[in-house]
């Protein structure tokens, strides 16, 4: 992992972060970087290792302290840094806990520190944004266009953070060879300049980015939301994010979406619910009825005898599935009988005649 890449930033906490607020960020974030659940995805293979070194660190309340104080770590330093005797030097007699005299981390804090003078290209951040959509543009798919704030290349200096027509120059503190001394009691250190980060030049910053090379402002972007997206879905647009700083990557966007309810249809998964009112006739006789479907009305054919809630599958008339854009779900009928209201004298005997003919007691088996 690139020493200029802030950790807690990696794993979108705060310094702050207690053990178990840093293992939470970490499961959320693998969970959504993970290989497995982004096959070829060659950026997010990439995150999902920054993301697992980032925990590694800070997870591990030693590297963690070394990485608060010297602004990195890497393998193995804290071993290399430990006071060693087999080369015949020792720190005995240097009392680093007198006041002025600096202790351990003072020392080569400012050694081991990285350089804030050094430019380097950083990938930019990525984005979420949320969006609604109905039912229909759910199933169909929707091209739209959508207000993103996001960060992007700086116009006055076109990315590279430099003022228009500036010369960079010698670094006054170390004079353009890009070291500096420092001296601690009897110990001198050469470290890289501090000012430039050991390049032995500076730059003169762009006033309108600030250095950075990118701006912040609204972008309108197109985007296409595919077939089958349900509330909840989490859309990848690639390199849509934040731009990098000082020519980096960018960041990706990931839209949300959060869908309508419809008056008619339910969505479970990649199937569609739905409840079908029938008559009384229709279900002791048999019918063939028109139903709704995503796709258009369809003939559905009632056997006689169909009970009550009795729940029909239509194969294939589900939504898309976004996993495999050429499967579907299906569509389940559900039956509701409707009972008439009967007011007249003839319909009534019709019913008490019905009765006779077919003596049934529905509760019989209650009672066994």
């Amino acid at each position: 992992m690139s020493s200029r890449e802030d950790l807690y930033i990696v794993l979108e906490v705060g310094r702050a972060a207690s053990v178990n607020d840093i293992k939470k960020a970490f499961r959320k974030l693998a969970r959504r970087f993970h290989p497995d659940i982004n096959p070829g995805d060659r950026s997010a293979e990439e995150r999902f290792k920054r993301i697992s070194e980032a925990y590694e660190i800070l997870s591990d309340p030693l590297k963690r302290q070394f990485y608060d104080e010297n602004g990195f770590y890497t393998e193995g330093v804290l071993t290399e840094s430990k006071v060693s005797t087999q080369w015949g030097f020792s720190f005995k007699g240097f009392d680093f806990s007198q006041p002025g005299s600096g202790g351990f981390s003072e020392v080569f804090g400012e050694v081991l520190t990285r350089s804030p003078g050094r430019r380097e290209p950083e990938r930019g951040q990525d984005l979420e944004y949320q969006i609604s959509l109905s039912f229909d543009d759910s199933i169909r798919g929707l091209n739209t266009r959508i207000s993103v704030l996001r960060k992007s290349p700086c116009a006055g200096c076109k990315g590279n953070g430099r003022m228009s027509g500036s010369r960079d120059i010698p670094c006054p503190r170390c004079g353009g060879v890009g070291k500096a001394t420092i001296t601690k009691g009897l110990l001198h250190f050469a470290i890289n300049c501090p000012d430039c980060g050991g390049v032995g030049r500076q730059v003169t910053e762009c006033q309108e980015c600030g250095g950075e090379g990118r701006v912040q402002r609204n972008d309108l972007l197109d985007v296409a939301i595919p077939a089958g997206v349900s509330t909840g879905s989490r859309i990848r647009f690639q390199a849509k994010g934040d731009c990098g700083k000082l020519g980096g990557p960018p960041g990706d966007l990931y839209v949300v979406t959060n869908v309508a309810n419809h008056p008619f249809f339910t969505r479970v998964g990649d199937n569609i619910h739905c409840v079908l009112p029938i008559t009384i006739t229709e279900a002791v006789l048999g019918a063939k009825i028109g139903v709704p479907t995503i796709d258009g009305q369809t003939m559905v054919r009632i056997p006689p005898g169909t009970q009550n809630s009795q729940t029909f599958r239509l194969r294939a008339k589900g939504a898309p599935s976004l996993m495999s854009p050429t499967a579907r779900g299906d569509q389940y009928v559900e039956v509701k009988i409707v009972i008439p209201r009967v007011g007249d004298e003839r319909s009534k005997e019709i019913l008490r005649e019905l009765a006779k003919l077919n003596p049934e007691d529905p509760r019989r088996e209650i009672w066994k």
